[in-house]
């Protein structure tokens, strides 16, 4: 069969990456579509496929309101796609991006790629309208389009974190961690640059710093970020190999940060995960990890008193780790193993979706 996999974000190439190399060694063709954003190049070259990228320069446009951008933005990728696509055919798209709008019009099937809520990120709804299906966990809310979703028992991060495809390796931590900190704390700071971050905000620096000042008591603290920090912090900012952040995360005792992906990360791994920022609560999934599983706790920016209780309240706790991997257990015997779902949905398209439609506990097939 022959595949084109249309992806933006880091955590799209971790969440695609055990399927297409799959697909690759299974003998199908696989077309990979790219735009330069956060680590996204980085990363695909690290896994030598081949791919193309249709911004090499960035897609952000440079003192233009998000908004105006993402417009704009929206008619130069449609047309960079059908550029690459001329002449092309392919049995199905995968994509987190605008290659369903194209997908409709040349009439060839696409899989919009998803964890997020429709009401959460309402600009998504041009692409849920122009998909064939929407894959996405079974706790996302689709609204009217619920009919087009493939909806699984699990997380996004069950599809490089299950441990059918991971094991965390103290080995893969630098020499400085190895061998000079027993307890560590990761505190992980995103840009808030996407549209539907407009008016909302993250971590700040005071509030990074105040909770430094108290980590410090109990561990060594490393900060790995995507903005610029104030002096003041600069000296707990600490490299990490991009392969290799999960393995940090899953040997943290408290992972802490303003992405929801990451935080999610976390939980698959056992790690007890605070996210602060305005949006945590957006998302069906955070009700999930945090009522259900008690993985994961969120807080507000402004919030400061209870999070600070909460971050007390871990520190004081007897095994910490040993509670958090026992409520991961939990988490893994009600989930799915998401790529094992996903390469056989994709390898046996259409047939697949429609077994799914018929009876979607088949997915139970993949644990």
């Amino acid at each position: 069969m022959r595949y084109l996999f249309n992806f933006i974000h880091p955590a799209k190439f971790h969440a695609f990456r055990i399927t297409i190399n799959y697909l690759l060694k299974s003998g199908h063709s696989v077309d990979i579509v790219i735009i330069s954003k956060d680590i996204v190049e980085d990363l695909v070259k690290q896994e030598g496929w081949e791919y193309t990228n249709i911004f090499p320069e960035g897609r952000r446009i440079p003192h233009l309101h998000t908004y105006l951008s993402a417009g704009i933005n929206l008619l130069r990728t449609l047309y960079r796609l059908l550029r690459f696509m001329k002449g092309k055919t392919y049995d199905l798209i995968i994509t987190d991006d605008l290659a369903t709008i194209v997908g409709r019009l040349k009439g060839i099937p696409s899989i919009f790629f998803t964890d997020d809520d429709l009401k959460a990120v309402p600009e998504s709804i041009i692409l849920i309208a122009t998909a064939n299906y929407v894959l996405c966990p079974n706790v996302a809310y689709m609204g009217r389009y619920s009919h087009k979703k493939i909806g699984y028992f699990g997380f996004k991060s069950l599809a490089h974190l299950h441990p059918n495809h991971f094991k965390a390796d103290r080995g893969k931590l630098d020499q400085y961690i190895q061998n000079n900190c027993g307890d560590f704390f990761l505190i992980r700071c995103v840009s808030v640059t996407s549209t539907h971050d407009v008016g909302k905000a993250g971590i700040d620096d005071d509030l990074l710093l105040k909770m430094v000042k108290l980590l410090e008591k109990h561990g060594k603290v490393l900060i790995n970020t995507q903005r610029n920090l104030s002096n003041d912090l600069q000296k707990y900012v600490h490299p990490i190999e991009k392969m290799n952040m999960s393995h940090y995360i899953a040997f943290s005792k408290i992972f802490i940060s303003d992405s929801t992906t990451m935080c999610a990360e976390a939980c698959v791994l056992g790690t007890p995960s605070i996210e602060i920022d305005d949006w945590y609560a957006d998302f069906e999934q955070f009700k999930e990890l945090s009522s259900k599983h008690q993985l994961l706790f969120g807080f507000s920016p402004n919030n400061a008193d209870g999070l600070f209780k909460k971050l007390d309240e871990l520190l004081n706790t007897h095994q910490l780790k040993d509670v958090f991997q026992n409520r991961r257990v939990g988490l893994l015997k009600n989930n799915i193993d998401l790529s094992g779902f996903m390469i056989w949905i994709f390898e046996n398209f259409p047939e697949s979706v429609k077994g799914f439609f018929n009876n979607p506990l088949i997915q139970n097939n993949f644990k």
